[in-house]
């Protein structure tokens, strides 16, 4: 996994929306309450996504599949 994307964050009703700003079209929302993380688009799944806001910071260290 080489591909590196950045996740922009901008604040809506439902929490925090994360979207790729490298195009692929990956989106996520943090629920500001629970933490919850829902995936709304999955975009490449093979590129590593990281972005932050404040205390909140989203990166993968690894995937497991299965």
């Amino acid at each position: 996994m080489d591909i590196a994307h950045r996740l922009q964050v901008s604040s809506h009703p439902g929490g925090l929306l994360y979207e790729c700003t490298d195009g692929c079209g990956r989106r996520l929302v943090v629920d500001r309450t629970t933490g919850a993380l829902t995936v709304i688009d999955k975009g490449d799944q093979w590129a590593m996504h990281s972005g932050s806001i404040g205390d909140v910071r989203l990166s993968v260290t690894g995937i497991k599949s299965g």
